[in-house]
Formats: C-alpha cells, sequence, structure tokens
C-alpha cells in the first residue's frame, strides 16, 4: 500500500486528520463515499487516470476543507498503475488548484491564487534516496498548477477589462523570472505589413499587440516557438455571430493565455531550451472600418487572401504571427494553439482538442504529452486535395476557408499550413470546445479551464528530455 500524507500550511491548535483510500471498486463516478468504517472516505473506481488523480487530490481538499492533515491510502493494485512520482505530482497538482475562484475585479492585473499544502511524509516501497525526487515532483505540481491559473485568469477576465494592451500590462506584471517580454504595436505591424492580423484590428477602437515572451536559459540547443492566438473578444465582426454564447466569446483568447501560463511553467521549472511564446493579440469588432466578406489583404509573407467571412478571424491572426515566428526566429519546432473552429468542438466534444501538423514525430510526442498530463488531442487530417480545393479563389492567390463548414477544423489547419515553410516541424492545437464547460471534472467546476498550458508544457519537456538523451548518447559514443 502507498502511504501519502498532506499537511496545510496554516496549522490549528487542535489538528484534525482525514483520511481517504483508493480502491478498486465498480463505481462509475469520482465521489468520495462517506459510509465507511476504517477511513473518513472511500473511491472505488475500476480503473484511474491521469486525470482522477488531478481531480482526486482537488476532491480531497475541498471534501475536508477543515482537515489540517491529509493522508491517501492506496491499495497495491491501484498504486502500480503509476509510479509514486506522477501520484504525488498530480495529486499536488490538484490540492493547489482547490481554493481557486475567479473573483472580479476592474483591473487587469492577476490573481493566481494557488493553495498551500506540504509533502509531510510517504510511506512505499520507495527508498530513502527517492525522497527528493518526490519532494521535486510535489513542487513540480504546485507550479503546473499555478501556471494553469495564470491562464485560468487571463480567459476569465471580461472583455472590457482584458483587451489586447492590458493583456501585455497583465503579463508584464506577472514578472516571470528568466523570461523577457517585449511587444510590437500597432504602427509597428502595420509598417512591416501584417495584413492578416492588423485586417482584422481595423474594426476595432483597440489598438493591436504582438506580445512575446522569450525564455532563453544559457547554452540552449534548441528552440521551440508557441503561437497563441488572442482574440480577446470575438463579435464575428461583420459576419456578426449569433446572440447565443456570444458573451463566451472573450475566452477566444485562450490559445494565447495557455502560452503564457506554459512559458512561465517552463521557466520556473528551468527547462533547457528557448522557448518563445507569441501571442497575437486583437480585438474583432464590427465597425465602419472592419474588413469585410470578399476583401483581399495582403498577408505578412505576401499571399493575397479573400476573406470568406469575418468570423473566420483567427487563423488570419495566426498565419501572420507563424510567418513571422519562421522568420524571426527559425525554430526547430512551431506549435500553435487557439479556439478556432465550432467544428472541432462537434467532432470530439471536450475529450479531446485537435491536432494536426506536418511531422508525424511531433504529433506522436503531443498525443503522449496530452495524455501525461489530461490535456488530450485527437489527430485529424490535414492538407490533402479536399482541403486544399475549399482554399481556391477566383480573386486571390488563397481564400481563408470556405462557404460550406465541411472538415472546417482540417481546412482552417491546411489555410494555415500554407504560411508553415515544407521544412518546418509545425503542428496546431484546435481547442474550441475546451475553455469553457469542462465541468465535468473537479478541478474545473468553476468558470475557465486553462486548457493548453499543461499541454505545451508537457510538449517542451519531452522535448527537452529528448534532446538530452540524445545529447548524452552522442557524448557517450565519443
Amino acid at each position: 500500500m502507498l502511504h501519502l500524507e498532506f499537511t496545510r500550511n496554516h496549522v490549528s491548535d487542535n489538528p484534525v486528520q482525514k483520511t481517504l483510500r483508493l480502491a478498486v471498486g465498480t463505481a462509475q463516478v469520482l465521489e468520495i463515499n462517506r459510509d465507511c468504517l476504517d477511513f473518513d472516505g472511500e473511491i472505488n473506481q475500476p480503473t484511474y487516470s491521469i486525470a482522477d488523480i488531478q481531480d482526486i487530490g482537488h476532491l480531497m481538499a475541498t471534501t475536508f476543507k477543515n482537515a489540517d492533515g491529509l493522508a491517501l491510502h492506496i491499495d497495491d493494485d491501484v498504486a502500480h498503475r503509476f509510479t509514486t512520482e506522477v501520484w504525488v505530482q498530480w495529486l499536488s497538482f490538484g490540492l493547489a488548484l482547490s481554493r481557486y475562484k475567479y473573483h472580479h475585479t476592474p483591473s487587469a492585473l492577476l490573481q493566481p491564487v494557488v493553495a498551500q499544502f506540504q509533502l509531510k511524509s510517504v510511506d512505499s516501497a520507495a527508498s530513502h534516496s527517492e525522497l527528493p525526487l518526490l519532494r521535486d515532483a510535489f513542487t513540480r505540481g504546485q507550479i503546473l498548477a499555478h501556471s494553469q491559473l495564470i491562464a485560468r485568469e487571463l480567459m476569465n477576465k471580461p472583455g472590457n477589462v482584458l483587451y489586447p494592451e492590458t493583456f501585455v500590462h497583465a503579463v508584464e506584471a506577472l514578472a516571470i523570472n528568466g523570461v523577457s517580454l517585449s511587444y510590437l504595436s500597432d504602427e509597428a505591424m502595420l509598417e512591416q505589413g501584417f495584413g492578416g492580423l492588423m485586417g482584422i484590428a481595423q474594426g476595432s477602437d483597440r489598438e493591436a499587440r504582438l506580445l512575446c515572451l522569450d525564455y532563453c536559459p544559457a547554452n540552449a540547443q534548441t528552440t521551440i516557438t508557441l503561437v497563441g492566438k488572442g482574440v480577446t473578444f470575438d463579435s464575428g465582426g461583420i459576419s456578426i455571430k449569433q446572440p447565443r454564447y456570444m458573451s463566451t466569446m472573450k475566452v477566444d483568447m485562450s490559445g494565447a493565455a495557455a502560452v503564457v501560463g506554459a512559458v512561465n511553467a517552463i521557466a520556473t521549472l528551468k527547462l533547457p531550451i528557448r522557448v518563445i511564446g507569441l501571442c497575437g493579440l486583437v480585438e474583432n469588432m464590427p465597425s465602419g472600418k472592419a474588413v469585410k466578406p470578399g476583401d483581399v489583404v495582403t498577408m505578412l509573407s505576401n499571399t493575397s487572401v479573400e476573406i470568406i467571412t469575418t468570423d473566420a478571424e483567427g487563423r488570419m491572426v495566426l498565419a501572420d504571427v507563424l510567418h513571422y515566428a519562421q522568420q524571426t526566429y527559425q525554430p526547430d519546432y512551431l506549435i500553435d494553439i487557439a479556439t478556432l473552429t465550432g467544428g472541432t468542438g462537434i467532432a470530439l466534444g471536450k475529450a479531446y482538442a485537435s491536432l494536426m501538423g506536418n511531422d508525424p514525430s511531433l504529433m506522436t510526442i503531443a498525443q503522449q504529452a496530452g495524455t501525461d498530463c489530461a490535456e488530450a488531442v485527437w489527430p485529424m487530417p490535414s492538407d490533402n486535395a479536399m482541403f486544399k480545393s475549399a482554399l481556391k479563389s477566383d480573386f486571390a492567390e488563397l481564400r481563408h476557408g470556405s462557404e460550406e463548414p465541411d472538415g472546417s477544423p482540417c481546412v482552417a489547419a491546411t489555410f494555415l499550413q500554407h504560411f508553415v515553410a515544407p521544412e518546418q516541424k509545425w503542428i496546431h492545437i484546435d481547442s474550441a470546445a475546451m475553455s469553457l464547460g469542462m465541468n465535468h471534472r473537479h478541478i474545473h467546476h468553476h468558470a475557465a479551464s486553462g486548457f493548453g498550458a499543461l499541454l505545451l508544457t508537457q510538449i517542451c519537456q519531452q522535448i527537452a528530455d529528448q534532446a538530452s538523451m540524445s545529447h548524452q548518447k552522442m557524448t557517450h559514443n565519443e
């Protein structure tokens, strides 16, 4: 049996400890059964996942919220499904998230408050020498929770408080250690020729921004660029959206929020790779200045693009930023994440984000990363003849989508691929349904999910691990 004990940082004069047991059983819903003799509660499921471990940490802390100490007895046939490090990391993550509830303020400044717990003891087959690794795993869980809350706070802010300029201020105020922050203004992007991004931005009175977060540790041998869609409010523009769920369009900057959360985690964990986070920040609004269906704009890459619907704005923003990322940083890996198409949510619901790209090995890394952190992705096709035909225009080199909804996530990815060099390793993550309404998870019972911050961090961790192993192998062969 694996026995773990955690303590809250504040201890009362008469400390109370509650004990929970995990066992194999028949329960189909993750909940604590309080009707048991030997423990304060039991969870009895046929199987357990990483998502369950995260939720169990949260559930323990919120169910026994007056307890100073929390003990977890994990039966052998449950404990053996994961390493002790995995149990400790993701329980720590769930515990740390247990205090979070969004509170509105008129300021864009973020308040990512984590619950304070400590790992008190571990009783298992682990040797004494493994205890430092377990304490590191506990700390890592707290770092990941804090980073996801940064993403959640950004997503939860309303559009009248968080817009491109204040998004930059909010991230700047985080003062992420080891990360340099800069941005391109409206004027700079117009001068450089960001026709796609600035074409969308021109309908709003708010200025656009391209935020750059650069984490560049000494002797980094690998460079990864993360690109996030940051539409701080998406009205649909001239192709205005239906009123239903319009209020949720403040989370159309979730890709950018995920990038910020991931960069915070990567820098705090001190991964030995260079990671550049780029957030294309705009508002998509209808006005006399707004881009119209049928307009043709010239992108940063000098490609002319016909606009079909102004509600397909995210791909125009991403296409320019993807081109800029390659020209400026020449990354080894290029990854973008966006709440891009409703079709992804229709196809996959809230179980998976969709994954497309041009490099099978990078797609495999992303799939494994999603499994390892419970932010799953599902591969979908792109760049075949049918999707390319949807982008043929009589009036420009490309149109940015089709009048028909057929295969919309795949058509959008195919459009983006036009702006990615063939030799550039690239993946696109469409997380359209994952930002809100994830209340089937205990850790996401309230407001925005912060989806993507863990996934991007885990992808970068795996790339860093592979690079380290490759370097060690080369050194050994020499």
